[in-house]
């Protein structure tokens, strides 16, 4: 049974389950295959997935980053889209946490209009930002 409540899965989660060895890569493993099996409502947006191929891309793996954003796509329940109220959120998002990385505001961005206010990530500049409320992903229990 999938949980009522949202969860916002960011970037970080399965790039570093598709990674090598590193303290998150279990946890974040642990995370995916709870989103697969229903037991978490997981939510991302459109940006989360263009971030993973651009990660590969990066480094000249661009087809491991498409597959990896299929497999992604394949276990996500919602994915939320970037519309003009996002765009225009973005903006608002992004003057009032000039510490944010562009990305990262759009992702509050799409994550306010939605409602959701909960989001995995290992990045901790989120703890900073009063709409949302990060999960570590070391933290999660599922």
């Amino acid at each position: 049974m999938i949980s009522r409540q949202p969860y916002f899965v960011d970037t970080c989660v399965p790039i570093y389950a598709a990674g090598s060895a590193h303290p998150y890569k279990g946890p974040c493993l642990t995370i995916l295959a709870a989103a697969a099996e229903g037991t978490i409502h997981a939510v991302t947006d459109v940006e989360v997935v263009q971030e993973i191929v651009h990660r590969f891309r990066a480094v000249e793996r661009q087809a491991d980053g498409v597959r990896l954003a299929s497999e992604f796509l394949s276990i996500v329940h919602t994915v939320l889209p970037v519309a003009r109220e996002v765009a225009a959120r973005f903006l608002g998002v992004q003057e009032a946490y000039p510490f944010l990385p562009p990305r990262d505001a759009l992702h509050v961005a799409a994550m306010t209009e939605a409602e959701v206010k909960l989001i995995i990530s290992a990045d901790r500049h989120f703890d900073r930002v009063r709409e949302v409320h990060r999960i570590d992903p070391a933290d999660a229990r599922w």
